[in-house]
C-alpha cells in the first residue's frame, strides 16, 4: 500500500495525567506516531484504552501532560487556551456518539451553522442530499430518529469542510444497518475530499475500512497496522 507522506500531525513521547482527588490516572502514557494528511485511521482499543483522551489531545481539547504534539508545525503542547480555540476552529470538526444537535434549529440550519466557521464551506444542501435527508432539512432534531440525527452531525461536521474530521465512537449507538451508512459517510468524504478522518472504536470490523490501525490498551500504543487492502463499508462483513 502507498501510504500518504505528508505529515500532518506529529507527536512524540506524550502522556496525559488526571487527578482524581488524591490519586491520578495516567490515560496515556509515552505515545509516539505520525498522522498523514488524507488517510483514515482507525484507533482501536477496548473501553478505558484512553483512546477518548487520544482524540481531544489531536483536536486541541485534552493539552498534554508530557511530549511535544505539532500540527503543521504548530505547536499544540505549547498553545494557549485561547490558541487552541483558534486552531480548531480552522482546522477540525468532530463527530460524537450522541449527535450534539441543537434542538431549536432545523436539520438544514444545524449544518448551515459550521458554514460560518469556514473560509471554504461545503454547500449544506448538497450535504443534506448525500446523506439521504433532503426531505427532512426542514425538521428538528426531536422529530428525527438516532440515525438521522447522527447522519446530520456528520453533514454539519464535514460542511465546514475540515482538513481533520475527529469521529469518537460515531457508530457506538447504531443499529448495524445505520451504523455501515455511517462509516460509509466518513469513507467518502476520505476518498472524495482526500481529507483526513479519524475515528476511535471498540469494534475491529470498522478497522478494515482504515489505512492505519493503531491498537491502543492501557494508555499505550501496542502496534500500528498498515492494512494492505483497504475494504469499503460495504465490502465488509458486519
Amino acid at each position: 500500500m502507498c501510504m500518504p507522506m505528508d505529515v500532518l500531525l506529529t507527536a512524540r513521547h506524550i502522556s496525559k495525567t488526571f487527578a482524581t482527588g488524591e490519586v491520578e490516572v495516567r490515560a496515556v502514557a509515552d505515545m509516539s506516531f505520525e498522522i498523514y494528511a488524507g488517510e483514515l485511521v482507525v484507533i482501536l482499543g477496548p473501553s478505558g484504552s484512553g483512546k477518548s483522551t487520544l482524540l481531544n489531545i489531536i483536536g486541541g481539547i485534552e493539552p498534554v501532560t508530557g511530549g511535544t504534539v505539532f500540527y503543521r508545525g504548530i505547536p499544540l503542547h505549547q498553545a494557549s487556551a485561547a490558541q487552541l480555540t483558534d486552531f480548531r476552529r480552522e482546522y477540525i470538526s468532530f463527530v460524537f456518539q450522541f449527535y450534539n444537535l441543537l434542538p431549536n434549529l432545523t436539520a438544514l440550519e444545524n449544518v448551515e451553522i459550521t458554514a460560518e466557521m469556514s473560509a471554504a464551506p461545503l454547500d449544506a444542501g448538497m450535504l443534506m442530499e448525500r446523506v439521504g435527508l433532503a426531505d427532512r432539512a426542514g425538521h428538528f432534531p426531536g422529530r428525527l430518529s438516532g440515525g438521522q440525527q447522527q447522519r446530520v452531525a456528520i453533514a454539519r461536521a464535514i460542511c465546514k469542510n475540515p482538513e481533520l474530521l475527529l469521529c469518537d465512537e460515531p457508530t457506538g449507538a447504531l443499529d448495524v444497518k445505520t451504523g455501515v451508512q455511517i462509516l460509509q459517510l466518513l469513507w467518502e468524504f476520505n476518498r472524495e475530499y482526500q481529507k483526513t478522518v479519524i475515528i476511535i472504536t471498540h469494534n475491529s470490523d470498522i478497522a478494515k475500512i482504515a489505512h492505519r490501525v493503531f491498537h491502543i490498551k492501557d494508555g499505550y500504543i501496542e502496534k500500528i497496522v498498515n492494512n494492505e487492502r483497504l475494504l469499503s463499508p460495504g465490502e465488509v462483513r458486519w
